[in-house]
């Protein structure tokens, strides 16, 4: 693991709207109802094209993420989660990876790696442990793409447990198709983890 430095809190809303960005119900979300084609047109715009010293697009990103997600507002996704929480990012080998762990949330994660909550054990058990929703295909979907694509893959975002741990909080399908793919990745993934003391808070550690 290797640490490249801190990061901000837009650097890391940024990761999660580009990781949500292509997804068509994401879209349809965005574009709001009445239907409103401009919102999604400058959410894609901020997401493709970003320019993290636009103070409009950081504001609109920001807006996005906390209003979909509970960035900040220790709410939804960041439930339990103060002010308190410093980012940094890091460099992670594809074995680092995989020794992540998944959140407590969701049916799907806790069927794909029941014994240990590691990503590792969910790449070897998503292609025969249906977990009775979406979550294979995403996966295995996601793990394809990776094989046909140069396209740069948005970092993984995870939160830092008292006993040192990463836990996922944005990216579970997309570390498991990381791990999946792990030779497309030689020189490792970028992973940007939070760490501070309302971390204990977060109920799916």
């Amino acid at each position: 693991m290797d640490d490249l430095g801190q990061a901000t809190e837009d650097q890391v809303i940024l990761a999660w709207l580009q990781a949500e960005i292509e997804s068509p119900e994401f879209q349809a979300y965005l574009v709001g109802n009445p239907p409103n084609p401009a919102n999604l047109s400058l959410a894609l715009k901020a997401a493709r094209s970003p320019d993290l010293r636009d103070q409009t697009q950081n504001d609109l990103r920001r807006q996005i993420i906390t209003a979909t997600y509970g960035f900040g507002q220790g709410s939804g996704s960041f439930q339990g989660l103060g002010r308190d929480i410093a980012w940094r990012r890091f460099r992670l080998s594809t074995d680092e990876v995989g020794e992540m762990l998944y959140a407590r949330q969701g049916a799907a994660w806790p069927i794909l790696s029941p014994a240990t909550r590691k990503v590792a054990e969910g790449a070897t058990n998503v292609g025969h442990v249906f977990t009775g929703d979406q979550t294979n295909m995403v996966v295995l979907s996601l793990a394809s793409g990776l094989c046909h694509s140069d396209k740069k893959v948005p970092e993984i975002i995870a939160l830092r447990r008292p006993d040192g741990r990463l836990v996922i909080l944005e990216g579970h399908a997309r570390a498991t198709a990381i791990v999946l793919e792990a030779h497309r990745f030689p020189k490792g993934v970028d992973v940007y983890v939070g760490d501070g003391p309302s971390v204990e808070n977060w109920p799916f550690l």
